[in-house]
């Protein structure tokens, strides 16, 4: 009972509004206080305690979604990220349908976060589960996209609606005249196989206006927002 999830907003640039937000889970320990998931997650990956973790993280998910909803809150769009041990776990795809139909939560409002390297694990398996989650009407993204191992083959293969410009590419924009030739690179993707895009670790404004500038305009960063826990990302709602 020691998790808690945070939410930080991604951010329409052209306009200021908030139209999604990514799920962030935390430890808030008794004596150590708040700790990332880096560094517990490997631990729980090897135990196998991610598949009960990744379980609260779906349910809470929807529970606080349900709960905006009465707050009045606008629908968005809510993301969170799964390990790629816990999609080879077989419950999986029951587990999300559950929760959705449990908080009558529709399933266009949540998408499910990957990171690439999924695709070097079992990528077959993994296009299954993946596809089953679209019938489902879950979207899915690429998070950290550029800094794993896939292949553009299976990148064209797999059901995804969404790539995510990992914040280490986002960060060495310093100049909004400047090139940034692996950006500009994923903003092509993007535009080619017609997905959507956000990026991700924003904490300028001159990357702000470069990225707008050569056609990201879905944000995510310290310049907008920082994570915050449900009760301070209700306020920002209703604000």
């Amino acid at each position: 009972n020691e998790l808690e999830m945070y939410y930080q907003p991604q951010i329409d640039a052209a306009s200021g509004r908030i139209i999604g937000a990514e799920a962030l889970m935390r430890w808030n320990h008794p004596v150590r206080g708040l700790i990332m998931p880096a560094e517990f997650l490997p631990f729980a990956e090897e135990s196998g305690l991610i598949v009960p973790i990744s379980e609260w993280m779906i349910d809470t998910l929807c529970r606080d979604m349900a709960q905006w909803g009465t707050d009045g809150a606008n629908p968005l769009t809510l993301s969170l990220n799964l390990s790629p041990h816990y999609l080879d776990h077989s419950k999986f795809f029951e587990t999300m349908r559950n929760a959705l139909e449990r908080y009558d939560i529709g399933p266009g409002r949540i998408a499910v976060e990957i990171t690439e390297n999924i695709c070097i694990r079992n990528p077959q398996y993994a296009i299954e589960q993946l596809r089953k989650l679209g019938q489902l009407g879950v979207s899915v993204a690429i998070d950290d996209f550029g800094t794993g191992y896939s292949s553009l083959a299976y990148l064209h293969r797999f059901p995804i609606q969404t790539i995510k410009i990992d914040q280490s590419f986002v960060q060495q924009i310093s100049d909004e005249d400047g090139h940034y030739p692996v950006v500009l690179a994923i903003i092509s993707i993007s535009r080619g196989l017609n997905l959507d895009l956000v990026a991700e670790g924003v904490e300028t404004e001159a990357q702000a206006r470069y990225l707008r500038a050569h056609g990201c305009s879905t944000m995510q960063g310290f310049l907008f927002h920082r994570p915050m826990p449900l009760g301070g990302f209700v306020n920002v709602l209703n604000s």
